[in-house]
């Protein structure tokens, strides 16, 4: 089904919302960019780089203490001119679907360290086309992988937001004969959660 992922977020969501309501704990959105660093190994052959943006948005709540139940779904896309002549372009877009956990330790009064880590779905779609060949598009296999990361988080002035840097690394990898090995990588974000009670 296409749009799996859409449908797992949504029940993911209300969920966490359902649980915010009733417990009336902080519920934390989030939102996210920074650079994607693909682990697959002929990314920068055909794009020509070793990284691309990537934004993302997701929630979190609080399970005890500093260690929260969260999801959030980021985006991925990559574009490539192969021949300019005749404007063959290849394209990779990747949706990342995280739900996992962040722990958070304290560094001071307003400072923490972030441990996080859980189950990822990545889709992978990449497309081919030019001016004498239809586009053609190749879909991954559908593969549940992991993730995990560290990072440091500040807390503003109010206690309703906070900025956070994470460096996170996904794994994925796919043995489709068309579309085969490691389509995870690392990301470098920069973030804000806003903390709603």
């Amino acid at each position: 089904m296409k749009y799996r992922w859409m449908i797992v977020l949504i029940l993911m969501l209300t969920g966490m919302s359902l649980l915010h309501t009733q417990t009336q704990t902080p519920f934390e959105f989030t939102v996210y960019g920074g650079l994607f660093f693909p682990s697959n190994v002929h990314f920068k052959d055909i794009y020509q780089s070793t990284n691309d943006l990537l934004w993302g948005f997701g929630v979190a709540v609080p399970l005890e203490g500093l260690l929260h139940i969260a999801g959030d779904v980021a985006y991925f896309k990559s574009e490539a001119f192969l021949d300019p002549a005749n404007d063959s372009v290849a394209t990779l877009e990747e949706r990342f679907l995280h739900l996992g956990v962040i722990n958070k330790s304290p560094l001071g009064r307003d400072l923490y360290l972030r441990l996080s880590g859980g189950f990822n779905y990545i889709s992978i779609k990449q497309k081919t086309s030019s001016l004498l060949v239809p586009e053609q598009s190749i879909e991954g296999d559908n593969k549940i992988g992991y993730f995990g990361g560290v990072g440091i988080e500040e807390l503003l002035e109010g206690g309703h937001t906070a900025l956070f840097a994470d460096i996170l690394y996904d794994y994925r990898r796919s043995r489709q004969k068309e579309l085969a090995g490691d389509f995870g990588g690392l990301r470098v974000v920069l973030g804000l959660h806003v903390i709603l009670f």
